[in-house]
């Protein structure tokens, strides 16, 4: 599917970003390369970024799409439109769009705040095959985190609750001691 030129009012997509190419690219086998990336950084990156998504279908992440550039855009907010066309022009759950130390990463089942805090540190590596595997690593202890957190605190509460019931009726039970004494 051909992605438009404008989805949106403020969408602004760098003239040298080919996104159909680029969703085609995704459509094959959820990597991706820019036009300007040479052939040899392509090849050497492939496989590794393979297995990152492979890593991540495997780990419950959803599906990952990766695509790398050879440049950031001029402004930094074109890259999440980009980003953000890729994901909604594609059946991936999560777009991940690379330059030297800057990207963007969108998706449809991870929060942005969970986004967020992994995108950090992976933008500032550049590893970029370890830092994707990573990436993924760190958004999924991140999601993991409250489903267990909300369980615990319910889990708590129980817990108060009984041992307040427990000693309430233990001292209505009792007699006060100054009371046997008159």
């Amino acid at each position: 599917a051909a992605i438009p030129e404008e989805s949106g009012p403020h969408t602004m997509i760098p003239a040298d970003v080919d996104l159909d190419d680029l969703a085609r690219q995704l459509g094959e086998d959820s990597v991706a390369f820019g036009a300007f990336v040479p052939a040899g950084k392509s090849t050497e990156l492939e496989p590794g970024l393979l297995d990152a998504v492979a890593h991540a279908e495997a780990t419950d992440f959803g599906s990952l799409g990766v695509v790398v550039l050879e440049r950031a855009p001029a402004h930094a907010p074109d890259m999440r439109d980009v980003a953000q066309e890729l994901l909604m022009g594609t059946d991936l759950d999560t777009v991940i769009v690379r330059a030297p130390f800057s990207g963007a990463a969108v998706s449809d089942v991870h929060s942005r705040a969970d986004l967020e805090a992994a995108q950090y540190p992976y933008f500032g590596n550049a590893d970029l095959v370890g830092a994707t595997r990573q990436f993924v690593d760190d958004v999924n202890a991140a999601t993991v985190g409250w489903p267990f957190t909300a369980i615990a605190i319910v889990l708590a509460v129980v817990i108060t609750s009984t041992f307040t019931v427990a000693a309430a009726r233990r001292r209505v039970g009792r007699v006060p001691e100054s009371s046997v004494q008159a």
